[in-house]
C-alpha cells in the first residue's frame, strides 16, 4: 500500500525531465498565489514588460553590463516598481535577494532560438548560457514565458490551466483504464506461460507513456499552486500503484532483477520517443540481446503476479520467486499442494497457497 502524498514521489523517481530540476523549481517559483506570481501579474495588469533572472548570479552577470546594484529583498511591490524601467532585473538563486535592475544582457547571439522579440531571444539564449531561469513578460501579448535551458513554457491563466489539467486527468484515466485491461491480459498470458517478446514490450510502452502523461499534467498542477484542488487529488488517485507495477513488471522480465536495475531501466524507457518504444529497443534494454522476433518466448518471474497476494509484502514475494525461479513453476507446484512453499521459511504458508489459488480463480 502507498503512504498518502507518496504517489507522484514515486514517479518523479523514474521521471526524467526535460531540463532536469530546473523546470521544476521554476513551476514552483512561479506557482498561482506564490509572491513572484503575484508580480507577473502586477506586471500583466500595468500593460508593462519585464525580463527577469533567477539562478547563478555571477554567471549571469557575466553576460552583459551597465544597471545598477540593489541587493535588497525581493518584494512584490518593489519588483513591480523596477520592472518599469528597461533592462533586465536579476535575483538572487533562491529568489529571495533582487541583485540588480536595469542590467543590459548580452547572450552568445550564435545559439540557436526559434524567438522572434528581441525580449524572448535574450532570455532563451541567457537560459541556454547560463542553466539560469528567465522570465519573459511581454508587453504586446500580455504573454508570460518561462525559459530553462534554451526551452521555454507559456504560463497560462489559471483557468486555461485547469482547462488544461482536466483535459489531462481525462486522458491519464483513459491510459490507465486500457492499462488495467492490458496487465489482466498478460496475467492470463503469463499463468499459461504463453508470454512473447511483443507482449511485454506492448505493456511495457505502456507505462512509459502513461509515467510521462502524469508528468505533463502534473506541470498543470504545479502551475495553479494553491488553487490545484480536486485535480491533484484525482492525479494521486489515477497513479497510486503504477510506479510499482512498472518496477515490478520490468524486474519480471528484465535479466537482471535487482530493484536497482529496474529503475534505471524504467527511466530509459520513459526518456525514449513514443515511436521508438518499439519490441526491439524494449528487449535491448531489457538486456534480451538475442531476441529477434515479436514471437519469441519470455518467462515470468512472478513478481508482479505475486505480489498481488494480500498478505505477501516484497520481501516475501523475492524469497518465494527465489525458490521457484519462475511463475510456471509456482503455477505447476499449486498442482501439487505447494510443496515447495515450505522451502521459503515464510509463515502462513497455507494461507499464501490459498490467496493465490483464489487469485487463479477471480481472473
Amino acid at each position: 500500500m502507498e503512504s498518502e502524498g507518496m504517489t507522484m514521489d514515486k514517479v518523479h523517481k523514474i521521471i526524467p525531465k526535460t531540463s532536469g530540476e530546473i523546470f521544476d523549481i521554476a513551476v514552483s517559483r512561479i506557482a498561482s498565489g506564490s509572491p513572484l506570481r503575484d508580480t507577473i501579474e502586477m506586471i500583466i495588469a500595468a500593460q508593462n514588460g519585464a525580463l527577469i533572472c533567477m539562478g547563478d548570479v555571477k554567471a549571469i552577470l557575466e553576460l552583459g553590463n551597465g544597471g545598477f546594484r540593489i541587493d535588497v529583498p525581493y518584494t512584490p511591490q518593489r519588483l513591480f516598481e523596477l520592472s518599469k524601467m528597461d533592462g533586465a532585473i536579476v535575483l538572487s538563486e533562491d529568489g529571495s535577494q533582487i541583485i540588480c535592475a536595469n542590467f543590459h544582457l548580452n547572450p552568445d547571439p550564435s545559439l540557436l532560438t526559434y524567438e522572434t522579440g528581441m525580449r524572448h531571444r535574450t532570455a532563451a539564449r541567457t537560459s541556454a548560457q547560463t542553466d539560469a531561469i528567465v522570465i519573459a513578460i511581454s508587453k504586446r501579448r500580455t504573454q508570460t514565458t518561462i525559459y530553462c535551458k534554451g526551452e521555454g513554457i507559456n504560463l497560462d491563466s489559471d483557468e486555461i490551466l485547469l482547462s488544461k489539467g482536466n483535459q489531462g486527468i481525462l486522458a491519464l484515466q483513459n491510459a490507465k483504464n486500457s492499462l488495467e485491461k492490458a496487465a489482466i491480459r498478460l496475467t492470463f498470458l503469463e499463468l499459461d506461460d504463453i508470454v512473447t517478446a511483443v507482449d511485454v514490450a506492448a505493456i511495457l510502452s505502456r507505462y512509459a507513456n502513461l509515467m510521462n502523461l502524469a508528468a505533463q499534467t502534473e506541470r498543470f498542477v504545479h502551475f495553479l499552486g494553491n488553487n490545484s484542488g480536486l485535480l491533484e487529488m484525482q492525479l494521486e488517485d489515477i497513479m497510486a500503484g503504477v510506479t510499482d507495477s512498472f518496477i515490478l513488471t520490468i524486474r519480471d522480465y528484465a535479466v537482471t532483477a535487482a530493484e536497482r536495475e529496474a529503475k534505471r531501466i524504467a527511466k530509459l524507457l520513459v526518456k525514449l520517443p513514443r515511436e521508438e518504444l518499439t519490441m526491439t529497443n524494449v528487449m535491448t534494454a531489457l538486456g534480451h540481446t538475442k531476441v529477434k522476433s515479436d514471437e519469441d518466448h519470455l518467462q515470468a518471474r512472478g513478481l508482479r503476479v505475486i505480489s498481488r497476494l494480500s498478505m505477501v509484502d516484497e520481501a516475501a514475494a523475492v524469497r518465494i520467486i527465489d525458490e521457484y525461479g519462475s511463475l510456471s513453476a509456482i503455477v505447476s507446484d499449486s498442482k501439487d499442494g505447494f510443496d515447495r512453499l515450505d522451502n521459503t521459511g515464510l509463515e502462513n504458508v497455507r494461507a499464501i497457497a490459498a490467496s493465490f489459488k483464489q487469485l487463479r480463480s477471480t481472473l
